[in-house]
């Protein structure tokens, strides 16, 4: 028996798949990639758009009792505001401020017919020149250790008491705090009670 080597057949030239030229080809391939960027910027510029106008001032209420709103279903109620405090919670585990804390006794009744879950990461103060902080929620835990809490559901007609922690700077002065039933209603704007 004697071999004999495999031989293919001759190279033969194969067109471009859709039939175009590879000048064709190459200019369609850039056409693509400027669509997408063109989509992509237009995507972002509509994200920026949709950031900026939907990051426009809560609705200002005045309201019959200084320091109260409704916002949702929550009932809300500003009792005290106490300012300067370099921590909080119990020793060894004390969560410490990078500026001071500024704590809030409130008080939040559900006027709702189901229970609900008062979402304290959603509310925000406002300092006089309007710059916002947001809570400082670890700090929160250990001071709404009573039960029922912030922190738990509150049944309908049911009225909670608890605190709201804010790391603001020392220098700050609060002025406002933005109440919200959920982080994605309109937020209402109250007053606060000075510091004492």
């Amino acid at each position: 028996m004697t071999y004999a080597p495999h031989r293919s057949a001759p190279a033969r030239s194969v067109e471009d798949y859709d039939g175009l030229d590879p000048g064709a080809a190459a200019l369609r391939a850039k056409l693509w990639i400027a669509g997408g960027i063109v989509a992509v910027i237009g995507l972002v510029t509509f994200g920026v758009w949709a950031v900026v106008t939907a990051e426009g001032r809560p609705v200002v209420v005045a309201t019959a009792a200084p320091g109260a709103a409704v916002a949702g279903h929550f009932e809300f109620a500003v009792n005290a505001v106490r300012c300067g405090l370099e921590s909080v919670g119990p020793d060894g585990l004390e969560q410490r401020a990078e500026g001071h804390f500024c704590l809030l006794d409130v008080t939040v009744k559900n006027g709702g017919t189901e229970p609900e879950l008062f979402d304290s990461g959603a509310q925000r103060v406002y300092d006089a020149d309007g710059l916002a902080y947001a809570p400082a929620e670890q700090a929160a835990v250990f001071l709404n250790d009573r039960y029922p809490t912030l922190l738990n559901e509150i049944p309908p007609a049911e009225t909670v008491a608890g605190v709201l922690a804010f790391d603001v700077p020392s220098d700050v002065e609060l002025v406002e705090l933005s109440v919200h039933g959920a982080l994605s209603t309109p937020g209402v704007r109250i007053t606060l009670p000075p510091a004492g």
